[in-house]
């Protein structure tokens, strides 16, 4: 069998199994589910009444970019995929953070392209295409 800081040559019968660098380091493990479990509860108990896992508010600002304002939807969909990825590394606060300013930024553009629309219609109604009857003197 080969040395452990050799790599196995290919006559081997050890060869393609897994090689010490690819073995994770005991002290290099993943956070224990006890430890995530705690955290969530921890977090639970810091700030009473929210959930665990905070909304992400995608679908509502995927929409509110398409179809109210662009800028400002963009906007709620930088914060709304923050929120997917804190949670990933057991950041519950800034998760929750996140998700609280893709609900503003989402409630931002819908009140601005609601506001955009209004003045669309509006200036579409008072310029009319048709000429008025005046008759010649």
């Amino acid at each position: 069998m080969a040395d452990k800081h050799q790599p196995p040559s290919p006559d081997d019968e050890s060869w393609g199994s897994e090689t010490p660098w690819q073995t994770p380091h005991p002290q290099q493990s993943q956070i224990p589910a006890e430890q995530q479990q705690f955290d969530q509860q921890q977090w639970q108990t810091q700030h009473p009444g929210q959930r665990a896992t905070p909304q992400t508010y995608m679908v509502a600002a995927i929409l509110a970019t398409l179809l109210c304002f662009l800028p400002t939807g963009i906007a709620a969909i930088v914060f709304s995929s923050q929120v997917t990825s804190k949670m990933g590394v057991g950041d519950f606060g800034g998760a929750a953070e996140s998700s609280r300013k893709a609900r503003l930024w989402v409630i931002v553009s819908a009140v601005v392209g609601l506001i955009l629309w209004i003045i669309l219609i509006a200036v579409s109604a008072s310029t009319s295409t048709s000429t008025a009857y005046t008759p010649a003197p």
